[in-house]
């Protein structure tokens, strides 16, 4: 499935245009990707959804890991490369950031969001029982 305008999304009869493509190139616009996710996010896991300002920094780094925007990953010294290791306590909203940004790259793959909870089980399970 190809999708023409990647970087316009609808959410029921709302458009959300989180950059502008310009010579076959999404130039992503940091601030529309907020309002498109702080809505996402209201509509997957409900009207109390916020993205908090001290988790400004955080989010745009993630935000141009999901873009691939070489040139500023580079300046923060991320690899676009490799993959994603998200620590803090529990409920502080890292399951649901990685389940909510595929959502601003409706044009590349999608991933399975694993908690790491399930998959210390798992290994404990195999290494017991196996």
């Amino acid at each position: 499935m190809k999708i023409e305008s990647p970087h316009i999304i609808t959410e029921g009869s709302v458009q959300y245009q989180l950059g502008e493509l310009k010579e076959n190139k999404i130039l992503y616009d940091f601030k529309k990707i907020q309002i498109y996710l702080e809505a996402k996010g209201k509509l997957l896991f409900g009207k109390n959804f916020k993205l908090y300002a001290e988790d400004e920094a955080i989010l745009y780094k993630l935000c141009i890991y999901f873009i691939r925007d070489f040139k500023t990953c580079s300046k923060l010294k991320i690899d676009p490369n490799k993959g994603i290791l998200l620590s803090g306590p529990v409920g502080c909203g890292k399951t649901s950031l990685m389940k909510l940004l595929p959502f601003i790259v409706p044009h590349r793959k999608s991933y399975k969001v694993i908690p790491v909870r399930n998959i210390a089980f798992e290994f404990n399970y195999r290494t017991v029982w196996q």
